[in-house]
Formats: C-alpha cells, structure tokens, sequence
C-alpha cells in the first residue's frame, strides 16, 4: 500500500577422487556468531557440543540473545545448515550449557539450560531434522533440580542420560536410558552415586567400543571448590543396570564416599579441578585427565590416572611455572582450561593427546602428545594460532570412535570470576580438525566479530538446504552504505509524505545500517510560489529521512530475500523493506512489501497493475503488532522473509507466514498478460513519515532510528 513509487591435520577434501590429508589443524567456515560473554559454549563438560550420526555431523551453541541454534552438514567437508531453535537459556550463567546427542535412528536429543532447575529436553521432529520438537518429560521422575545433563551413546544406538539431582555440595547423579525401539526413556538408577545429603560427586563420563560405561568422579563437601578431593573410580558393562570396581567386584547401589574405589587419592585444597575427561582404550582401559597441585609444591599441574595392570597410575604430563588457586563458588576465571583426553592403543604401544588451553601459551587451544604412555614423554603443540579466551576443550565422541578424527568445537569466550561477564562481542564457532600423530600447524580461527545492534550479534549466513547465497550486505564497514550495492532517492517522493529523502540520513555503524528520520527546518531548493504539486508548494523542510535501493547495481527474479532489523513502532513512522520489477512504470512493474510498518499494524503486501494507470490490484494482510502479546516486541530484532518462486510469493517475519500470494493472480489486468511477478526485481529500504498512509506524528519524537542489521537474498 505505498502508490506510485519510483523505481590435519585432516580436513578431508576430495580432489580427482583421492583424500588430501594436509599436515595441519583445520578450521573451516564458521557455523555461526554465538555467545562468548562467558564460556557457556565452551565449558568442558558439554556431552555433546558435536556429534557424529552416519555421515551427518551436528553442532549447537547459543547465539547472543540465548537462543538454542542447531547446525547440520554432511561429512567430509559439506556446508553448515544452520538454524535456530524457539528454545533460549539463560546464558548468563555459564553452567546452563547444551547438551546434544544423536540416536542411532537419526533423532537428536537436546537438554539444555539447567543450574539447579526443570528439565528441558526435547527430541527432533524426524530423524536428520533441525527442527525440534516441544519440550518433554524423560520419565518424569527427579525431574525439578537438574544440573549437568550428559548424553551418551551406547554402541546400538541407544543413548545414555546421566544429570545431577540436588545442588552443590548435595546433589547426586540420576540415569535414563532412552531405547530406538520403544522411543521410550526408562529409569536406570534414581542414585548411582549418594553424597548422602553431605557432598556430591562431580563427574565424567564415556561409553567405550564395547559399550562399558565408564565413570570417575571427585568428591565436594560444600559449594566451595576448595573442598574438592579424590578420584573415584566405577563402571557398568551392561548398559548401567549394575556397577563394579575396576577389578570385577561389584557395588552395591548407591555408591557412597566409604564404598567407592579411588583410582588417587588427593587432598581437600589441592586445586583439584572437577568436571574434566575420562577415555578409554579399544581394550576399555580407562583413562582419566584432571589437574591439581601435587603435594609440597605451588603450581597445579595437568594429570593423567590410568590402570595398568592391575594398579592405578598417576602421571604429571605438564611443566607448568605459574602457580594460582581454587576457592569460592560459582564459574571461576581460571588461568587454565579443564582438559580433554584422547587415547590410542596399537600393537601394546598407548598414545595419549591431552587438550587444553593455559595462559603460558597465550590462551590457544593445545595439545600435550605423548606417543608412548609407558614413557611418559610429553610434547606441547598448538591447534590455534590466536587466543581462545577462556574457552575449554569439548569435541565429537562418536567421530573419534569411529574415524579416530578430532573434531574440536573452538571459540573464542570470556568468563568473569563468580558468573560475571566479560563486554566480548559475538565470536565465530568453528569445527576444528586434526588427525592426531601428524604434525601440527595452527588453525586460524579468525579476528573478533563486530557485535550487532542492541548488544546483540550478527548471525552468519545461514546454509539453507536448496539455496544458495547469492548476495548479502552485511553492514560491517562504518561510514557510508556501500555505492556498489545502494543509490539514493532524493527530495520528497511520494505519497504526500512529510520527509525529505537524503544521504546524510543513511550510515553504517556497530554492524548495521542505521536509516535515521529527524525534524529539521530548512528552504525546500525545489519550492515554487503558487504551485499545486505537493513537491514543490511546499516552502520548507520540516523532516529528512534516507531511502536506499539497488537498482541498477543488483537484481534479482526468484529467491529468499531476508532482512533482520529492528522498527520504531511510535505514531507517524513508516519503515518498509520491498522490491520492485525493473521493466514497466508503477505498478505494472510489479510491487512487493515484505515488511512494512505503519498505525500498529505490519503489512505484507504484494501489487500488480491494472487498466487504469497509477492503479495497483492488491493482495494485501495485516498483522497487529498487538496480536504477539509481546509488549518489548518493537525494541527487538526481527527477521522478515521472502520466499519467491515461480508459482508463489510468501511472506514472513519470524518464521511465521503472513501473505501467501500465487503468480496465477499477479498478471497485470490491462490486457498484456504481462506478470510483472516474473521478472527480475530490486530491493529498497526506507524510513517514511506521515503521507497518506503513514498517519499523524502525535507524540513521536526525534531522531527515529529504523536499525537493519542485514540483507540478504539466496537462490536455487
């Protein structure tokens, strides 16, 4: 409704049919933007942050505003299928990580945001899918006072779901089994592990090649980490009915402090960390990665307990100088990163690769690589070459059981002390990959990402299935709107509208394009006494505003065409997002209004012409702003969309359909047959004020700031 307008060591790459295996980490194109004021994303214990299912790879993380985004590609090396979920966490509190599991049968399962509070688990809608389905119950049973969900997945498919019931320092660990075949969560044990209402037990876990379930843990008196102590020791072989000692004997269930097996002992206020790794060998050997301060000395030092034979082993496998401590409650800011293990055994020679990421070597993430465990020689590398922050090593379990590929999930984090926030921008998730025992060359993992407005983060990209990404501005450069891509209107345009369009109202900065409409007097140039073109009767300028377009620089006739921006929604402002076709005069040319705004209402609008010039035939829906039931709804971003093809034209914001218009009622009814709906067409932004549609400016003030993130427009 706008009349009359005017126009790895291993990255596999497959080359002549042979695989390359390049002597280097790889890091490839980023999935997405997420989160990194603190290490939600990259704490240690996330079980999975990626995972393996046939030869589809699957990754989640949270984005600036703490929504739930899931990623899909295809190995070896395919593009990353990207999309966001309805589900936001708090992510203020770094605990509050996602976990992420595939079935055998393909559905993925996702537990996510969880400090001491309700379940939240949902399951995939069909097997492959991003799409998530609502949030359920497992077994309904101890579900209230969960904290560190972990997914696991046995051999068959069926997958292993172990969380701790209770608060720090008394809580205990509860598992579920869900089975491919029923489709069904059942109850394993309501306490595997009992702090019997004085400490809790802070795990780690794994399922080996042979399905055993192995399981060690520290003990914790209190919420203080301080009064860590201990490494105890269990395991199941049959799926975690029952539980035994690594010399056969079996537990009797719950596990207490007095019955369990320590694989070390160690002492309360020793640094000891909690919540690290434990592997385990194709034998089922297990392997466990802590660090602690050894007694007598200050520095805490990495650590490996593993059995062999029939005793356990405990071996330093760092050479640290820096000494720090552990006390207090909540995430701490650490100097150092909870490790990850990977073990290798052939021919009765064990490999061990910790990784981790400690500030003498500048916060990247790295490597200690030992070729020979009985040796006990280590050798440091580095799997990036920048900083990672306060990031924590977390990769693909069922990928490395499989291939014996690392796929690493790196990105840059901060973490204040106690759950503050560090001010970092969003940061790029990669997928980092490496064949442990080549030779290591850093992976770039790319420079600090601009943060988007409002705080937020610019998504990349997204990879949808079908399209291709055709052109994009992404708003990243300040000063002027790029004149490869946008010209200007000038003057008053149409509609009786009270603005005068100009460049100065039009700038990028902080990651968007920002269209600023302002009150300001000044003489019309184009006046003329005693005319009756409302262009030119008009002796002053009493409002500016800017209007962009691609015409000319860019076109196109089919698509998605996205935009992600936030409107002020205040009385008198008109912001719109459309196209036009390029052959023929308005409206014969074809119009398309994915999101304009105006008196309360979005439109979704699409225009042809008709016998009488000047006269467009509408297919036209509104929806009030009201109807989300969202008062903040206008002071946050959203996403417009178009889907346009040549039987249809959808119109969207949020994901939700507001216009669906078939090409069969878009031929211009002046006798041509002409569809102007089948031609190319270019893009405009514009912030309008008042005219014939856009109503009085009662109240409204000024500036008024119309914030457009991105463009974007994809094709098959």
């Amino acid at each position: 409704m706008l009349p009359f307008r005017f126009a790895g060591c291993l990255l596999l790459t497959l080359l002549g049919g042979s695989i390359i295996q390049p002597n280097a980490a790889q890091a490839q194109t980023p999935v997405g933007l997420g989160w990194a004021k603190n290490n939600v994303n990259g704490a240690v214990f996330r079980k999975n942050s990626v995972v393996t299912q046939g030869r589809d790879q699957y990754t989640a993380y949270y984005d600036s505003t703490g929504y739930v985004t899931l990623a899909k590609r295809r190995l070896p090396a395919g593009p990353w299928q990207v999309q966001r979920t309805a589900y936001k966490g708090n992510v203020k509190d770094a605990h509050n990580v996602i976990s992420l599991m595939a079935d055998g049968a393909g559905y993925l399962h996702l537990s996510f945001d969880h400090h001491n509070n309700p379940l939240h688990y949902c399951r995939s809608k069909a097997p492959g899918s991003l799409e998530m389905g609502p949030l359920e119950a497992m077994t309904g049973q101890q579900e209230q006072k969960v904290s560190y969900p972990e997914f696991h997945r046995f051999p068959g498919g069926d997958v292993l779901f172990m969380y701790r019931d209770g608060g720090s320092g008394n809580g205990n660990l509860v598992l579920n089994r869900y089975a491919v075949k029923t489709q069904k969560w059942t109850r394993l044990h309501s306490i595997l592990i009992d702090g019997e209402g004085k400490r809790n037990a802070y795990w780690q876990a794994c399922i080996d090649a042979r399905g055993t379930i192995h399981v060690s843990w520290v003990w914790r008196e209190s919420p203080n980490v301080a009064s860590n102590h201990d490494m105890a020791y269990a395991c199941s072989k049959d799926g975690g009915l029952t539980w035994q000692r690594s010399t056969g004997e079996k537990y009797q269930i719950p596990i207490t402090e007095s019955t369990a097996e320590y694989a070390a002992r160690i002492p309360q206020n020793s640094e000891l960390i909690n919540q690290t790794a434990i592997t385990a060998d194709a034998a089922g050997t297990p392997y466990i990665a802590s660090y602690w301060r050894p007694t007598g000395t200050q520095v805490p030092q990495y650590q490996i307990i593993y059995k062999a034979g029939k005793i356990w082993k405990t071996a330093q496998v760092s050479q640290r100088t820096t000494p720090f401590s552990l006390s207090g409650v909540g995430t701490k800011k650490i100097p150092i990163a909870r490790p990850q293990l990977l073990v290798s055994t052939q021919k009765g020679r064990t490999a061990a690769y910790l990784l981790y990421r400690d500030a003498e070597r500048q916060d990247r993430a790295s490597v200690l690589q030992c070729p020979n465990l009985s040796k006990n020689q280590w050798t440091p590398a580095d799997l990036t070459a920048s900083s990672v922050g306060n990031w924590e090593p977390s990769y693909d379990t069922e990928r490395w059981k499989a291939e014996g590929i690392l796929s690493l999930f790196v990105q840059r984090t901060g973490q204040g002390d106690g759950e503050t926030l560090e001010n970092l921008p969003a940061q790029p998730v990669y997928i980092l990959e490496w064949k442990p025992g080549q030779p290591v060359q850093p992976a770039s993992i790319g420079a600090v990402v601009p943060s988007a407005p409002g705080g937020g983060i610019k998504p990349l990209a997204p990879s949808y299935e079908g399209w291709k990404l055709a052109w994009a501005d992404e708003f990243n450069t300040p000063g002027a709107p790029d004149p490869k891509n946008w010209q200007f209107e000038t003057g008053f345009a149409r509609n009786h509208e009270l603005q005068w369009y100009q460049p100065d109202n039009a700038r990028v900065e902080g990651g968007q394009l920002v269209i600023e409409a302002r009150q300001e007097t000044r003489p019309n140039p184009n006046y003329k006494p005693g005319s009756t073109d409302w262009r030119t009767s008009r002796p002053t300028i009493e409002y500016t505003s800017a209007s962009l377009n691609t015409s000319g620089r860019h076109q196109w006739q089919y698509g998605r065409f996205e935009m992600r921006a936030r409107i002020d929604t205040r009385p008198g402002l008109w912001p719109a997002f459309w196209t036009l076709g390029v052959d023929k005069p308005w409206p014969s040319n074809g119009e398309i209004d994915i999101m304009e705004y105006y008196k309360g209402n979005l439109l979704a609008n699409v225009a042809s012409g008709t016998a009488r010039p000047y006269t467009a035939r509408w297919h036209s829906e509104t929806k009030p702003v009201t109807s989300f039931a969202d008062p903040a709804w206008s002071q946050k971003f959203h996403v417009w969309r178009m889907d346009w093809d040549e039987k249809a034209i959808r119109l969207y914001v949020d994901d939700l359909l507001l216009n669906e218009t078939l090409l069969t009622n878009t031929v211009n009814q002046d006798g041509t047959n002409f569809n102007p709906m089948m031609q190319p067409h270019y893009v405009l932004l514009n912030l309008a004020l008042g005219g014939d549609n856009g109503g009085p400016l009662t109240g409204t003030t000024f500036p008024s700031r119309y914030e457009i993130d991105y463009v974007r427009v994809y094709q098959r």
